[in-house]
């Protein structure tokens, strides 16, 4: 499992970054809402997504991330210099929460859920959820407990649920 942070410490590509957070109780989300913007990059990150190839990070690039409370999952909505939604990057994790330094985290559990505006749904990383099993950095809980997360996130993301993942921009 890796415990990652939501303000993305070394990060490599960027140069300069901003952070917003904030707290948010709303009827459509209740949980800690985060905005990274790219400020200065020294290369755009590309992925490939099935066969689409996707600038997911820039210079003007945002990053909205969502960590709905009480849920396994964190949503990275990514928005383009122009504010058209690139992608959504669901991570299944364990848990997340702010550490004693009032630093936002989530324990990232490998497997990944990746949605594109013209619905397109991807998961990524089976494999490597896999193999930390095998390696014994995760328990076979955690293993079925990751599955079980992504099959119900990914039911409710084919039946056409898009609250399920697409919240608000709590900073417009």
């Amino acid at each position: 499992m890796k415990r990652k942070r939501a303000d993305r410490p070394g990060w490599r590509r960027v140069k300069r970054l901003g952070y917003q957070e904030k707290w948010v109780e709303a009827l459509s989300f209740v949980g800690y809402c985060v905005r990274l913007t790219l400020d200065e990059v020294m290369e755009p990150a590309y992925m490939t997504v099935g066969e689409k190839v996707l600038c997911v990070g820039d210079r003007g690039y945002v990053y909205l991330q969502y960590f709905p409370q009480d849920q396994a999952y964190a949503v990275t909505k990514m928005l383009d210099e122009l504010g058209n939604t690139v992608q959504w990057y669901i991570d299944i994790c364990k848990g997340h929460g702010k550490d004693q330094d009032g630093h936002l985290w989530y324990d990232d559990l490998y497997l990944d859920i990746v949605v594109l505006p013209d619905d397109s749904v991807y998961l990524l990383d089976q494999d490597e959820l896999d193999e930390a099993l095998e390696r014994g950095i995760i328990s076979e809980k955690d293993h079925l407990f990751a599955c079980e997360t992504a099959d119900r996130l990914l039911k409710e993301i084919m039946a056409g649920k898009r609250d399920a993942f697409d919240f608000p921009n709590f900073f417009a």
